[in-house]
C-alpha cells in the first residue's frame, strides 16, 4: 500500500509504502548497498562476514510482519535499470498488542542520507503507530551515531535517555497530530 511520495531537493521521486512479504529481495539489495559504517551503526555489529544465507533469512523474517505488532515502511525509487530499489526502511515492533510502546529502527542508504528521507519515514511510521494506539517509541542508539541523535533531537519532543556500555537508550513520546 502506497502511503505517499517524497521529493528531496535533489529531485528524485521517492515512494513510501508498507513493506510486503514479497519485499525480502529489496531488503537484501538495500543491505548490500549500505556502507560498512552504516551497517555497523544500524545493526550494532560487524556484518562484513555474514553468509548470504543468513542475510536472506533475516530479510525474509523482516518482510513477514504481524500487522498488529509490527509496521515497516519502505522508501524506494525506480533506478536507471527500471526496477524498484529500497533506499530506506523504518520499522517498529512491540511485544504485544496491548503494549503502548514500541522499539523503532531506521536505516537509509548512504547516497540518500541527509536528504530528509529518515525524517519522512519516521513521520509516516509515527502516524501508523498512533493509529494502533502507541504512545511512545524507544530504541538503542550507538553512542557514536551522532547523525541519528541529531535527527531525534530535532523532532522537538521530550526525550528520556540513558547511556550504558556505549549505547544510548532513547524513549520519546509520539506527538499528537494537530488538526487545524
Amino acid at each position: 500500500m502506497i502511503l505517499g511520495t517524497y521529493c528531496p531537493k535533489s529531485g528524485e521521486e521517492i515512494t513510501l509504502r508498507l513493506i510486503k512479504k514479497e519485499d525480502a529481495p529489496l531488503l537484501v539489495d538495500l543491505f548490500h548497498h549500505l556502507s560498512f559504517e552504516t551497517k555497523r551503526l544500524r545493526f550494532h555489529l560487524f556484518t562484513e562476514k555474514l553468509p548470504e544465507e543468513r542475510i536472506w533469512q533475516e530479510a525474509l523474517a523482516l518482510a513477514d510482519l504481524d500487522p498488529q505488532r509490527q509496521v515497516a515502511i519502505m522508501a524506494s525509487i525506480i533506478e536507471d535499470d527500471g526496477e524498484e530499489h529500497a533506499i530506506g526502511v523504518a520499522r517498529f515492533a512491540r511485544a504485544s498488542v496491548e503494549e503502548t510502546e514500541a522499539e523503532v529502527a531506521i536505516v537509509v542508504r548512504d547516497d540518500f542520507q541527509r536528504k530528509g528521507v529518515a525524517r519522512c519515514l519516521l513521520n509516516y511510521l509515527a502516524e501508523k503507530a498512533r493509529e494502533l494506539g502507541l504512545t511512545h517509541f524507544s530504541g538503542w542508539v550507538m553512542a557514536d551515531n551522532i547523525r541519528l541523535m541529531k535527527l531525534i533531537r530535532s523532532l522537538e519532543v521530550p526525550l528520556e535517555t540513558e547511556v550504558r556500555h556505549g549505547y544510548r537508550k532513547v524513549r520519546a513520546p509520539l506527538k499528537v497530530e494537530q488538526n487545524d
